[in-house]
């Protein structure tokens, strides 16, 4: 490995807003500070200077990579869309399950709740969610509230039961995500 310098020019922009979601979550947007992000990365403060301007780019930056890379994935994703709507959900949620897409979900919204342009992002994600969600639900034939809670009751199971259950084994969460899928598709 090179020197600190050699390895402040190679940390990826990626690098440092995933440390930085982390630092979220365990100790909310005031722990995410650069100093505290170039140590934990084992970096110089001129790495992070190289990727962002300054801290409210930073935080800018936290937000538009956690819409694009733990929302968009699946969003946009035209496979579930196209696939038979309760297959195309179920693959939906479960990707979102297996590849931890939902482990920022108390932080951000935390985040929310104290910052205006946060709230503005996180609004317009879960928005999308609802949409996208939702278009599940009319696609199997579910209109107006019959829709609407489906829709609900699968955007909070996915947001909180991983982070209120996180001590359960992986296999029974994917059990338990699979007949709460079979309870809201079935007619």
């Amino acid at each position: 490995m090179g020197s600190d310098s050699t390895q402040a020019t190679r940390l990826s922009r990626d690098a440092w807003l995933l440390r930085a979601l982390d630092v979220l979550r365990s100790e909310g947007i005031q722990g995410v500070r650069v100093e505290r992000l170039a140590r934990d990365l084992n970096v110089t403060k001129g790495s992070f200077y190289w990727h962002f301007e300054h801290g409210n780019d930073l935080r800018r930056s936290i937000l538009d990579f956690w819409t694009r890379q733990y929302n968009d994935v699946i969003i946009e994703n035209r496979e579930f869309l196209e696939s038979e709507p309760a297959e195309g959900l179920l693959a939906a949620l479960m990707r979102v399950r297996e590849d931890g897409l939902d482990q920022y979900e108390l932080a951000m919204r935390a985040w929310a709740d104290h910052d205006e342009n946060a709230d503005k992002v996180v609004r317009a994600v879960h928005d999308r969610r609802k949409r996208f969600v939702g278009s599940f639900f009319s696609r199997l034939g579910f209109r107006g509230l019959d829709a609407e809670i489906r829709t609900r009751l699968t955007l909070c199971y996915m947001s909180w039961e991983p982070n209120m259950y996180q001590e359960e084994p992986e296999a029974r969460q994917i059990n338990l995500l699979k007949l709460q899928h079979d309870l809201l598709t079935r007619k």
